[in-house]
């Protein structure tokens, strides 16, 4: 029987391509030169039966739209009903069809509001203190009282929290619970993000208490009790800032290939259930890194110290003791709670330069430790192979890195790229998860599973659509598999493109979540994937260590039998909490970026489209690696329509193309941090 595929369109007659990171709603309409109009467009979809929940997204001009789950297209919510709500506010509404054919709610209430605390500057008039959002989305001016301005004054920078909301008897109220210092831009970042995001920055005095019980030295005792790895040099490598060592690696030659030891931080010994340590664990469900600041899931007192495998200390540690074979496959493993005493704290690139590029100077530094971890190198190129065999993604867009100077000013920004280090590392990490999912699965002990479901066939032909109108021919089969997808970008080669098509690919990917249902892990090729390796900065790691120690026969309160429930209560929990952490790492990440460049407006750069809209095109300053928008106004060198296809527009008598994955060079004109917005206009 043929089989069937999903086929790239021709260029023209595609659909929409996919949406970008960051969104701006059009005005209704929009006159200029571009000779095109942004236009309201007709809802498709089925529209829901009854009230629904939503989530709001407010503009500056005042109207907003509410996301709901299930509907493609966004909920019209007009000024009137706005007035009474916020940004992230989570509402129940009805929907129905307005004269134009869009989506139009009605505002029955707010379940939950989405700002509790907010960045904002100081305006007294008279005896009366405002507290004005900086975010003009969220439109809030909330009366401050003399006793609870905590010494602020006209025009400071502030964080306040809401103390009574708007549309209820009275105006809204707040609180200042800190000023801020406008010239120091890292901290106004990080804490406007704590606020913003709701992040718990502190423990509470019950939680330090039983974390510092624990004492600074590993109890004598239970070491006793463990399999004892001293004498092995276990080591570990991080990240030149990392505090929080959660795993360590040692291989030897095996006659089946390769011995591979993980000892990960046995964290699962220290945060008992129950206990007020777990329950801020869980209400945390992670740890949160910043340029200049860390909020972390446990104390210091255990994430910085006791927990972690600093070098040259005994530390406890929970192993997972493979055997792989030469051509990378896992071939068996035991798993035991330890004892280890960590040989070396590497860095990356201190690894890199020893045991891949062989530097005297850096191999001179690990001494005869050299000899101890080159196996490793060895054992990281089998998997890497094993990896490429069973069709596994492997994208890695680099990531921003900011020189911050001793004022917190962003003085440089650079997108750095992992080497072999990281990787060696990462691929260690995986197979130590997929022998843990594996052995916990064959035992039939319910835990919780990092699973990454298949993409939805509407998403695959929407990046089919923009793959067409870049004029890059693909074929998805209707089962989709991961080589499938990970075939379009490698028959790219080195081409310039290949970034962007791969940065395509991933958004029409699902997100991975946590949940007891294993329906394996697609994006790594996986049947069974359990995150096992990082248990001090996340709550599911923690679950499976004491699922597995459930296995091993280790007695509560250590080890926990969870029932289908709660299980399904934390995966779904944990799952949301680290949507929020990766919410408010985005959004410092691009404060900094948007306070780097309100320096440098006018100055241009080389830019790639990203995704075109009927008001511009979002334009990524590759530089950096933010997108900012180039609005239809802003095109002054010819009158622009937008093709038929709407990937691009065309300039009338030039024939210019601003199209999907087009170079250009653009100009910044404006940049605003709070909000995160870049204008630009074409150089």
């Amino acid at each position: 029987m043929k089989k069937r595929t999903r086929k790239a369109a021709a260029p023209g007659k595609s659909k929409r391509g996919a949406h970008p990171t960051q969104r701006r709603h059009a005005p209704a309409m929009h006159a200029s030169r571009v000779g095109a109009r942004a236009r309201i467009k007709a809802a498709t979809g089925p529209m829901p039966q009854g009230p629904v929940e939503g989530t709001v997204s407010a503009h500056r001009a005042g109207y907003g739209f509410a996301r709901v789950e299930g509907m493609t297209d966004s909920v019209f919510i007009r000024p009137a009903a706005m007035s009474a709500l916020m940004h992230g506010d989570r509402i129940r509404l009805t929907v129905s069809r307005d004269h134009s054919g869009r989506f139009s709610g009605e505002v029955l209430g707010v379940v939950e509001h989405g700002v509790r605390a907010f960045l904002g500057t100081i305006d007294i008039e008279g005896r009366t203190a405002w507290a004005v959002s900086a975010d003009r989305r969220l439109a809030l001016r909330c009366q401050v009282a003399a006793q609870d301005l905590g010494g602020a004054r006209h025009g400071d920078w502030v964080i306040a929290e809401v103390t009574r909301y708007p549309g209820g008897k009275g105006g809204a109220q707040a609180r200042i619970v800190r000023r801020l210092d406008p010239d120091r831009p890292v901290e106004l970042a990080t804490e406007t993000a704590i606020a913003r995001f709701a992040l718990p920055a502190d423990f509470a005095p019950a939680v330090r208490r039983e974390a510092a019980a624990w004492g600074e030295t590993v109890d004598a005792q239970e070491a006793a009790r463990r399999v004892d790895l001293r004498a092995l040099p276990l080591v570990t490598i991080d990240g030149e800032d990392a505090r929080d060592f959660d795993d360590a690696v040692y291989a030897e030659p095996h006659p089946a290939g390769f011995r591979l030891i993980v000892a990960i931080a046995d964290v699962s010994h220290y945060v008992r259930p129950g206990g007020a340590l777990d329950e801020e664990a869980q209400r945390r469900g992670t740890s949160v890194y910043f340029p200049r600041r860390v909020i972390p899931m446990l104390p210091a007192e255990l994430s910085d110290h006791l927990c972690s495998l600093q070098p040259r200390v005994d530390r406890l540690c929970f192993a997972a003791d493979m055997i792989v074979t030469k051509q990378g496959q896992l071939k068996e493993s035991r798993f035991y709670p330890a004892v280890m005493h960590s040989a070396a704290r590497l860095t990356y690139g201190q690894a890199f330069a020893a045991l891949f590029e062989g530097r005297p100077q850096a191999r001179a530094e690990l001494g005869h430790l050299v000899d101890r971890l080159l196996p490793l190198v060895d054992l990281y190129r089998a998997l890497h192979k094993a990896r490429s065999r069973r069709g596994a993604l492997d994208f890695d867009a680099p990531e921003a890195r900011f020189e911050i100077d001793a004022q917190d000013r962003v003085r440089g920004i650079v997108l750095a790229s992992r080497n072999d280090a990281h990787r060696l590392i990462e691929e260690c990490m995986i197979l130590a998860n997929v022998a843990v999912a594996l052995e916990l699965g064959r035992q039939r002990i319910g835990t919780l599973y990092r699973v990454h479901g298949k993409p939805e066939e509407e998403k695959l032909d929407r990046l089919l659509a923009t793959l067409a109108a870049l004029g890059i021919p693909a074929e998805i089969p209707e089962n989709v598999t991961p080589r499938d997808i990970r075939q379009i970008s490698q028959r790219l080669g080195s081409s310039p493109a290949r970034a962007f098509v791969e940065s395509l690919i991933v958004r029409s990917m699902p997100q991975a979540i946590y949940q007891a249902a294993n329906i394996g892990h697609f994006g790594l090729a996986l049947g069974a994937y359990a995150h096992f390796t990082s248990p001090i900065r996340r709550y599911p790691d923690l679950v499976v260590h004491r699922t597995l120690k459930a296995r091993l026969g280790v007695a509560p309160p250590v080890a926990v039998r969870y029932d289908e429930a709660t299980l399904a209560r934390l995966g779904e929990s944990t799952t949301q909490l680290e949507k929020r952490a990766d919410e408010a790492d985005r959004y410092v990440d691009l404060f900094l970026k948007c306070c780097w460049l309100r320096e440098r407006l006018g100055q241009t750069f080389e830019g790639l489209v990203t995704a075109v809209v009927e008001f511009g095109c979002f334009v990524q300053i590759l530089e950096i690696g933010a997108d900012g928008l180039l609005h239809t106004a802003a095109l002054n060198d010819d009158v622009y329509e937008l093709d038929a296809g709407g990937h691009a527009w065309i300039g009338r008598t030039s024939k210019r193309r601003l199209g999907l994955g087009e170079r250009i060079r653009v100009t910044v004109t404006n940049a605003n941090p709070v909000e995160g917005l870049i204008d630009l206009e074409l150089a």
